[in-house]
């Protein structure tokens, strides 16, 4: 059987798609990952009642590695065969999981054990990044080999609903956890475990073509940087990256628990619920919203969408100051998250087409490293505003910050009249 989709003797696509392969591998992942977003700051703030600076910090102890490490993901990439290498990490990932659930279960969980836990998942996750989204490219491309053509941009939109909605079902999954989360923990185990086995059957070869000594290395590090920043899209985009992970997941990592503690109340289980709900509740509509892009045809001004989404997620963020039910508070997080389901699809899509192919996995890091760069320091900024102010004053930083750089990135770079004219579609 030809798992990865490719030719039989004939030269006629058989076997099961590579590129549903490569779906089902994201949405392992990021069923594990959904179900991340709830457990660890449930842990954090729930189980060991942390000071709201100790959520911050606790957030962004996971975010924190994966900027130090992230330019070294975008090597690796260009450099192993992305199935073994995607394997191998997500094993790592599955044993930390696994010692995670010792700990709860037997009484042993510390602030500093789960720091520590942290630090390694988001090292795992800065060398993961990286070499699974650059696999996409191959994956497309092969494909089209053997007759089965897929746009790299519906390729992409199809990716991000698959991670939005796994991650809704682990969301949802893991909201049941309450005061007894270990099972749940050892469920992420099993399912990352899954994940490592599958990606063994991707078809990718080794990349060739890179000198494999530090000094290339480094050479290598400074051209995928200069190249990022030299590039007339890719340089907003960072900038773009840098603010989202400041205002918008620092914000949304640290606010949620804190909000839902301090003006909610309840005991573990029905926090872990109200929790829960909201992330499934931002997921869900993201998902709807990545669907739909996914299979309409793509946007002739990407960039325009994505200042728009990054407006309105300002506005909701200046919502979360003022007293409101939990219902409306959830109808807000909603409409939040149709718009970052929108940034979400149009950011992967103007990267992964205007980025030179010999550099994606280095611009792709780099990317992300503006989010995971911004999101510690907006983790602790609102960690420590929250304690000095409350959560609810806290969410006016963001809000401000957001809406502020979301009209300079439209006004001053030309990323509001980037039109990609179906790069994507011509590269394959």
């Amino acid at each position: 059987m030809d798992v990865g989709g490719g030719q039989g003797q004939n030269g006629r696509p058989g076997g099961v798609s590579e590129l549903l392969l490569y779906y089902t591998i994201v949405g392992l992942y990021f069923f594990a990952f959904g179900m991340q977003f709830v457990l660890f700051p449930s842990l954090v703030a729930f189980l060991l009642q942390a000071t709201p600076a100790g959520v911050g910090l606790a957030q962004s102890a996971l975010s924190a590695p994966m900027f130090c490490f992230l330019l070294f993901g975008g090597l690796l990439a260009e450099r192993a065969r992305a199935g073994p290498t995607i394997a191998q990490l997500q094993l790592i990932f599955a044993v930390a999981s696994a010692c995670l659930c010792i700990l709860v279960a037997a009484g042993w969980l510390t602030y500093s054990l789960l720091i520590a836990y942290a630090m390694l998942v988001g090292a795992c996750a800065a060398f993961l990044m990286p070499v699974r989204d650059a696999a996409l490219n191959g994956v497309v491309a092969r494909e089209a080999q053997v007759g089965r053509n897929t746009s790299l941009a519906t390729a992409a939109a199809t990716t991000t609903a698959v991670q939005i909605g796994a991650q809704i079902a682990g969301i949802l999954v893991a909201r049941f956890a309450g005061a007894n989360p270990a099972p749940y923990i050892a469920g992420q185990a099993l399912v990352l475990l899954a994940g490592a086995c599958l990606a063994l059957l991707l078809r990718a070869p080794k990349p060739t073509g890179h000198e494999r000594t530090i000094a290339a290395a480094f050479r290598d590090m400074r051209d995928g940087l200069a190249h990022s920043f030299s590039n007339p899209i890719m340089s907003p985009m960072l900038i773009s990256a840098a603010y989202v992970g400041v205002f918008m997941i620092g914000s949304f990592q640290v606010l949620f628990p804190l909000i839902i503690r301090d003006a909610y109340g309840g005991d573990a289980r029905a926090q872990a619920n109200m929790l829960g709900a909201l992330f499934a509740c931002f997921w869900g509509a993201s998902f709807i919203s990545a669907v739909v892009l996914s299979r309409v045809k793509p946007l002739k001004h990407p960039g325009r969408a994505l200042v728009c989404s990054h407006m309105i997620s300002a506005a909701a963020l200046l919502s979360f100051a003022f007293d409101k039910s939990f219902l409306t508070f959830a109808v807000i997080v909603s409409l939040w998250g149709l718009a970052a389901g929108v940034a979400i699809s149009m950011s992967r899509t103007i990267v992964q087409s205007s980025a030179s192919p010999q550099y994606l996995g280095r611009v792709l890091a780099v990317y992300s490293m503006g989010f995971m760069g911004g999101a510690p320091i907006g983790s602790a900024l609102v960690g420590f505003a929250a304690s000095e102010w409350g959560p609810r004053t806290a969410a006016l930083i963001p809000s401000i910050g957001l809406g502020a750089a979301a009209v300079l990135l439209a006004l001053l770079t030309p990323l509001w009249r980037y039109a990609p004219q179906h790069a994507s579609e011509d590269r394959l």
